[in-house]
């Protein structure tokens, strides 16, 4: 599996630190705008189809008995990583309702 690949794992780090760019814009006026928070709700679940499939190729992978603990681990760490971007987005939904 290249999941393990140095580019595959970088690619997957700097999504998600950059998904953080947005999530500080909305926020460094104090208001969170309905098309801020939009913005921040198609990044998110753009990031979630990812994870997701990830996991399914990892599904896939195991049913068919290809894939190693440490490959298996790798996805799990990336597809956790991955699901990060729901909190900040579920933080920003709060600052905006309240």
């Amino acid at each position: 599996p290249d999941v393990s690949g140095i580019g595959v794992r970088i690619a997957i780090y700097a999504q998600n630190l950059m998904s953080f760019l947005p999530a500080f814009y909305a926020i460094s006026d104090g208001e969170v705008t309905i098309d801020e928070l939009f913005s921040v709700e198609i990044q998110a679940s753009t990031i979630l189809i990812t994870a997701l499939a990830i996991l399914v190729s990892a599904i896939f992978e195991a049913v068919t008995q290809r894939i190693t603990s440490f490959h298996a681990a790798i996805i799990l760490n990336l597809s956790w990583m991955n699901n990060t971007n729901l909190f900040i987005y579920l933080l920003l939904y709060i600052h905006h309702r309240t």
